[in-house]
């Protein structure tokens, strides 16, 4: 009997330990962006949480301070577990070793991830070696949106090809473009379009100055120089609603803020993917957050879990009715089998699907991301400054060269 009792006492014991430990454990999130995504995301959180009795806390860091505040937790190895925030900064934390390779730690979700998600975002996260630092948290790519009835008024149709570009102004029709307006971001679709590449596969050298990249930034002045594309950003429902522009490039978020701004635009506009270049390629600049988890987190288990949670479908379709709900905004999940939870209706779900099959992610060539704020004044000092076409490539392939030399060790 007193061995009976002492067993009992034992087991309370453990059990409270246990119990106390399962308390103990939480998981923190730094979401890059505003505090309205942050309270969409803690939404989530909270339902996971109702489930697994493990908390989450989700605070919101503007993009401005987000990559900085990083690289200090990285450096002070205290912080959050987990952050969402650009593409490519798994890539350059991880590298320093500030975050946990999750393809290690957890390979058979990790290949689950990546046989789910879309292939042109899962590939611009991973290192070259292959290290799996962030999976996707969300996806962000650009479309036009158009009047069809300008188009109408002129006998053409919307644009669906560069020589589609021309003839539109020729016509006297109006474009524009508002994310990527004038940066890397805008110039990478074109040079995709014309068959160009940043740099070669196995990222061994910049490969930009190159015909196609000649080919694609001879087309992107034009579009300024020649086609009267804006030097400023075009506000899409105020420029197509005062007839600044009859077609505008822009992130899909813009869908669901047109109707709502400009309600005599309700059915006057639609939305298609960008116009196709000469290698037949119709690719969009695919951005969004990847999410991770940083090396000194104590709760890395259960931070995976939770984003093994954010990357299911009940997690998605909530995702995508509270941002639109909450802050009448369109969330993509990075899932290719969720693309039919897109909300916007159906024009806007079927222009991104289709937009989604090509598009291309940042870099994940090293030195990337320290490079491209570099290669943004090269581009306006051809499209402002009147640069020379051929010294422009050759500062670029320089920059991103001296790049890989500096970070790719």
């Amino acid at each position: 009997m007193k061995h009976f009792k002492t067993l009992l006492v034992v087991f309370a014991l453990l059990s409270l330990v246990l119990g106390a430990q399962a308390q103990e454990q939480s998981v923190t999130f730094w979401l890059t962006g505003d505090d309205t995504g942050a309270a969409i995301l803690q939404e989530v959180a909270n339902a996971w949480s109702a489930e697994s009795g493990i908390p989450v806390t989700v605070t919101a860091v503007g993009w401005g301070d987000a990559y900085a505040q990083s690289l200090a937790a990285v450096a002070d190895g205290a912080g959050p577990d987990i952050i969402a925030g650009g593409m490519s900064w798994g890539i350059s934390l991880g590298n320093l070793g500030g975050m946990l390779d999750l393809g290690a730690a957890f390979p058979e979700e990790v290949a689950r991830i990546a046989e789910i998600s879309n292939p042109a975002f899962y590939e611009a996260i991973l290192t070259v070696e292959g290290n799996v630092y962030f999976i996707p948290f969300n996806l962000d790519t650009m479309l036009m949106y158009y009047l069809p009835g300008s188009f109408e008024a002129a006998g053409l149709s919307a644009p669906a090809t560069w020589d589609d570009v021309a003839a539109a102004a020729e016509a006297g029709l109006k474009g524009g473009w508002s994310w990527g307006n004038t940066s890397w971001l805008g110039f990478q679709s074109i040079l995709k379009q014309a068959g160009g590449e940043w740099y070669a596969a196995d990222c061994s050298a910049a490969t930009i100055n190159s015909e196609e990249g000649m080919m694609a930034l001879e087309y992107y002045t034009a579009l300024y120089e020649e086609y009267g594309f804006p030097a400023e950003q075009v506000p899409v429902a105020d420029g197509l609603a005062s007839g600044t522009v009859d077609y505008v490039f822009s992130g899909e978020w813009e869908a669901t803020g047109i109707d709502v701004a400009h309600p005599e635009l309700a059915g006057q506009w639609s939305v298609a993917p960008l116009p196709a270049g000469p290698s037949g390629s119709f690719n969009a600049f695919i951005g969004g957050k990847g999410m991770g988890i940083f090396s000194y987190s104590p709760n890395f288990e259960a931070a995976f879990e939770f984003m093994m949670y954010l990357s299911s479908t009940e997690a998605q379709q909530q995702l995508t009715e509270l941002s639109l709900s909450m802050a009448n905004s369109i969330h993509v999940p990075p899932q290719t089998e969720n693309y039919s939870l897109i909300q916007g209706g159906d024009a806007v779900r079927d222009a991104l699907s289709t937009q989604l099959t090509d598009a291309a992610g940042p870099s994940n060539c090293p030195g990337w991301e320290e490079s491209n704020a570099s290669i943004d004044l090269v581009i306006q000092s051809v499209l402002f400054e009147g640069a020379d076409f051929e010294d422009a490539l050759a500062e670029m392939e320089d920059i991103l060269n001296a790049a890989l030399d500096e970070f790719g060790s």
